[in-house]
């Protein structure tokens, strides 16, 4: 926020109760953004104010102001839509009756959230079965490796947070470029938002069943058993699901 200053620019920063440092990094415009929704400014698929409104409101550039836009985007808060501008999205109508957290932005990350593991599970199913189609004996090998120092972190940390790296890999041994790249999008959104706003998910998750979780995957996978490894997948991305239902 702008210190009070002389010559009378203090009624001016009271004007602008929110408007931050043009030194701060985007996060901070992200806040601010979140703010507004928050305070009920914007609602559910009403368009946000002009570039040039913002950035005047908030005394930032709109490089910054852009980036802070991408985060949202990314995170399936905002939808941008060409020559229109952007929007928050709205709320799906299953949600609009019953709400877990009393603030709108974190209901909207937690719908997001949600709707990024029901893509994983279609994604990463599909990737099991690719797995046993094309990774090599080597191509596992190297996956019960990840799985090893995966473990090893978990006894370090006592959190799952090393897990997503061992998603990764399975994007990556499945022999599949576009698969691959779509699961690392979705994957790197997952993350921010738990890293960010759903922490608790990533130190609530039981490391034993996790760890065992993963092991049964890969071990399915060394049998080349294509059903069975598609259902554990299934069935351990839908434990998280659970949690955000």
């Amino acid at each position: 926020m702008r210190r009070n200053r002389k010559n009378g620019e203090s009624e001016q920063r009271m004007k602008d109760s929110y408007r931050i440092d043009r030194t701060l990094l985007y996060e901070e415009v992200v806040s601010a953004l979140y703010a507004m929704i928050d305070r009920k400014e914007i609602g559910p698929g009403e368009k946000f104010p002009s570039e040039r409104e913002l950035t005047e409101e908030l005394g930032v550039s709109r490089n910054v102001l852009r980036e802070a836009f991408h985060v949202l985007e990314n995170r399936g808060i905002i939808i941008s839509k060409q020559g229109s501008g952007r929007y928050l999205r709205e709320v799906p109508k299953l949600e609009q009756v019953e709400k877990k957290y009393e603030s709108l932005t974190k209901n909207l990350e937690r719908i997001s959230l949600r709707e990024t593991y029901e893509v994983r599970q279609a994604l990463e199913s599909k990737a099991m079965e690719l797995i046993v189609k094309n990774a090599s004996d080597e191509d596992i090998e190297e996956l019960k490796k990840s799985y090893d120092e995966m473990e090893k972190q978990f006894e370090e940390t006592q959190t799952t947070a090393g897990e997503f790296k061992l998603h990764a890999m399975y994007g990556k041994i499945c022999g599949n470029s576009f698969m691959e790249h779509m699961l690392g999008i979705v994957l790197s959104a997952t993350l921010d938002m738990m890293s960010n706003t759903f922490n608790d998910i990533l130190t609530t998750h039981s490391k034993e069943s996790e760890l065992n979780s993963h092991k049964e995957i890969i071990d399915a996978l060394k049998d080349r058993d294509s059903k069975r490894a598609q259902m554990l997948m299934f069935e351990h991305l839908g434990e998280t699901l659970k949690m955000l239902e």
